[in-house]
């Protein structure tokens, strides 16, 4: 698992079959030895010091590093993923009136647990940089939604493209189930919840563990894996061992093949506080797993209640607790979660996104489709 933005653009550029583009990738040094995939894929790459939190003087420093870099590079157009990502390129090209400039945030920062005034800080950050930017890109309804209701650009310059994933990449995927759980030493009859996302608060572990504790009270073959890793990891451990969970809960550490994880899951969740979009759920979806995730962002736009899969208000281990025992009580459901996703998923095929993509690009580019 390559992390939300990372994962995203080695699928991007993976399937980004098309003779008219030179694709160079420009990381941070956070990714630095998650690079060896993408050498096959793209001509060349360069690495950044940044940082994910605000520290002036390192992101000046930073900024004139790419500016530096773009100069050398001289792109015909710069696709910027991610908010500190985003306000890098678009600075360090303030001068540039060549460069196209693509921005996808990937989830807007300012819908994250904040107070109001600093949500409108960011958001005024984003609406000036919006300046600089030919086409935002949005990954999700809620996403596209948001930017307008915070004024972040006229509509005319936005547009929606969803996320996608390679379908070829889970087919067949039950086959590693047994692997799987023969791994973390998890018996035929035991019943596993997972999660797949980073362990950090946006993706609140915490939730996912007190829902666990009383799950487990009900049915003691409950088990509860998070595929990733993250911050938040040693105080999901110490609430283990607080309450006698530490044998019952996996941690998998970053990988980079869910396929092979997802099919150990019996029930998939991704209780997060706020989402752009929750790539993990296609993934979810792939597998054929029934999922409950938090009623916020862009998960909306993809679960609708009780028809392919279950809404929780967010931060409700309560409520969490409550879906996981329906689920497993009610086979009817279940079974009927995962027909209506089978449908469902198509719609989030990489190739749809790509062609999308394709478009936004020429469109700005004012190429004539080839």
């Amino acid at each position: 698992m390559l992390g939300g933005v990372l994962e995203y653009l080695y699928m991007f550029l993976k399937n980004f079959k098309n003779e008219n583009y030179e694709n160079i990738l420009i990381v941070s040094q956070d990714y630095e030895e998650k690079l060896e995939k993408f050498k096959d894929i793209v001509k060349d790459i360069y690495v950044i010091q940044m940082t994910r939190e605000i520290k002036i003087k390192q992101d000046l420093k930073s900024t004139f590093e790419v500016r530096k870099l773009l100069k050398k590079i001289k792109p015909d157009i710069l696709y910027l993923h991610s908010s500190k990502a985003g306000a890098y390129g678009r600075i360090a090209m303030l001068f540039n009136h060549k460069t196209k400039i693509l921005y996808n945030a990937h989830g807007w920062y300012f819908n994250a647990n904040m107070s109001k005034k600093k949500k409108k800080i960011i958001a005024l950050i984003e609406k000036v940089l919006s300046i600089k930017t030919d086409k935002i890109i949005n990954i999700s309804q809620s996403e596209y939604d948001s930017a307008i209701k915070y004024k972040i650009s006229p509509a005319k310059k936005m547009c929606i493209i969803e996320n996608g994933i390679d379908f070829k990449k889970f087919e067949g995927c039950d086959k590693y189930r047994k692997e799987t759980r023969n791994k973390y030493n998890i018996k035929d009859n035991e019943i596993v919840i997972g999660v797949v996302g980073r362990l950090s608060e946006q993706k609140d572990p915490i939730t996912t563990i007190k829902a666990f504790n009383e799950v487990y009270k009900e049915n003691n073959k409950a088990r509860l894996m998070y595929v990733g890793s993250g911050e938040l990891e040693d105080e999901v451990i110490q609430y283990a061992k607080k309450y006698g969970l530490q044998n019952l809960v996996t941690i998998t550490g970053w990988v980079d093949n869910t396929e092979k994880y997802i099919p150990a899951f019996d029930i998939a969740i991704l209780p997060s506080k706020w989402e752009g979009f929750g790539l993990a759920i296609i993934e979810y979806m792939a597998c054929d797993k029934p999922i409950i995730a938090s009623n916020v962002g862009g998960i909306s736009d993809i679960i609708k209640n009780m028809k392919n899969g279950l809404l929780i208000n967010k931060e409700s281990p309560n409520e969490l607790y409550d879906k996981i025992i329906e689920l497993l009580n009610n086979k009817s459901l279940y079974k009927i979660i995962i027909e209506n996703n089978e449908i469902e998923k198509e719609k989030y095929d990489i190739k749809i996104m790509i062609e999308k993509s394709i478009d936004i690009i020429e469109g700005v580019l004012n190429w004539k489709k080839r």
